[in-house]
């Protein structure tokens, strides 16, 4: 019963046990896979390259104001932020591997990390006020104290932060071994998942397929090491009824060896070490040790499809394709979507935290609307080469149009929007053609004149 429920298996209810996989997964279980296992690295980047591959655009107010003149405050912002992305997106690659990541934000105010922001000195400073963003793993934040008080805003936060400043994987050779309480005032989490605003609540980018990164090491580490004990000549050598085995222990004793087989493993091992060696024997028959390689692709592919499954990323865009075969439109529509959702919701909602906590400390003005605004580019928007397609397309349908009715159905400006070029001012684009077509013989082809075209 012990087990009983942990696998979901009620008949074999021993089956993680025996597949090896843990009970439960801690950070430093989701840390090491990153640090050493290429898939589990690979689903990270892929994600994180992915969703910052560029920065959204800061707007003071709605969307639609976009469009128009960038505002001061706008500008600001922007250079202030232009500073920090790195920062910003190093916590987001720190979140995904843990439960939360965290982002401390140090100013320049004269107190202790443990009190209050002063925002009087923040305020006079403004931008100077912000010394580093420090990026911090799970296992370096933690909660301290609870806010218990019910009627309180900030009820069931933390009121303290624990930051240990040794790095992940250090034993105090190379970091700072020390321990900093920390104010919320001094600090973001970033906690993708936990809707509950519960920072423990979060969910680990792989603990979905943490099983499956196993079960990959298993298929991949297996295969190779098959492969190097088939090539390293491991000998079995079978002697025949008539051989006298005592004369032979007692001589490998009077040479030195304490028994027989550690002398014909001495013996192996000389032989494996010469490429030019030789083995005489005189009653005994000797065979390599070797056994047929299985082919581990079938396997390891299956298991990598469950993996990818559970980062909801398509294998084509996490792993391409040994065949030249690139990811199909669909792979790559459905990885763009889950992009696209990611940087509008949880990168949005992080930046907007970061900008909030700037000016409610006085580092930046508040935006004269009241709220921030970010518009990124659109990942499911054509590329350049589906433009021109567009274009192609587009001018083939005028072309066709335009001989077939004598007007054509696709403006020229229409044509341009395609590449998302700029449009042609109404002066500068050519007449409109009159109607009806001029070289038909039928007066009513033409009813602006009404005549026979000479």
């Amino acid at each position: 019963m012990l087990y009983a429920g942990q696998p979901g298996n009620t008949k074999r209810t021993k089956l993680w046990d025996e597949f090896g996989y843990p009970d439960n997964l801690e950070f430093d279980r989701y840390y090491r896979a990153y640090e050493r296992n290429a898939v589990a690295y690979a689903a990270v980047h892929k994600l994180l390259d992915s969703c910052w591959v560029d920065k959204p655009t800061i707007v003071d107010g709605d969307e639609e104001k976009e469009s128009t003149q960038t505002t001061p405050w706008e500008k600001a912002v922007t250079k202030l932020l232009n500073k920090h992305w790195a920062k910003i997106k190093d916590a987001d690659r720190r979140n995904l591997v843990g439960r939360y990541s965290a982002l401390l934000i140090q100013f320049r105010d004269g107190r202790e990390w443990s009190q209050p922001v002063d925002t009087t000195v923040v305020s006079r400073l403004k931008e100077k006020a912000i010394v580093k963003l420090i990026p911090a793993w799970e296992s370096q934040i933690k909660p301290g104290n609870f806010d218990t008080d019910t009627l309180s805003e900030t009820y069931g936060q933390p009121v303290s932060y624990n930051f240990n400043e040794q790095p992940v994987g250090d034993d105090g050779t190379y970091g700072p071994v020390r321990g900093v309480t920390v104010h919320p005032d001094r600090i973001i989490i970033l906690c993708e998942g936990s809707e509950d605003e519960n920072m423990l609540s979060g969910i680990p980018y792989l603990r979905a397929g943490y099983n499956k990164l196993l079960d990959l090491e298993k298929v991949s580490g297996g295969s190779a090491e098959g492969f190097l004990k088939n090539a390293s000549r491991q000998l079995g050598i079978a002697f025949d009824s008539t051989t006298d085995m005592n004369t032979i222990a007692a001589q490998a004793k009077a040479a030195g060896y304490e028994n027989l087989g550690e002398a014909m493993n001495d013996k192996m091992a000389r032989l494996n070490q010469g490429t030019d060696a030789a083995l005489v024997t005189q009653s005994g028959t000797t065979s390599v040790l070797s056994v047929a390689a299985a082919d581990p692709a079938p396997t390891w592919t299956v298991t990598a499809n469950e993996f990818a499954s559970s980062i909801q990323c398509p294998f084509t865009i996490l792993f391409g394709q040994q065949t030249g075969r690139l990811a199909s439109d669909e792979d790559k529509s459905d990885w763009a979507k889950r992009c696209n959702g990611r940087r509008w919701g949880f990168q949005t909602a992080v930046i907007q935290s970061v900008l909030e906590r700037f000016w409610t400390m006085g580092v930046i003005d508040a935006p004269s609307s009241g709220e921030v605004t970010l518009a990124w580019s659109d990942l499911l928007a054509p590329s350049e080469k589906e433009k021109i397609g567009n274009m192609q397309a587009l001018a083939d349908v005028a072309q066709k149009t335009q001989l077939a009715y004598g007007t054509p159905a696709i403006t020229q400006n229409e044509v341009r929007a395609a590449g998302e070029l700029e449009p042609l001012p109404e002066d500068e684009l050519p007449p409109e053609p009159p109607p009806g077509d001029p070289l038909s013989d039928d007066p009513e082809a033409n009813p602006d004149t009404g005549n026979t075209p000479q």
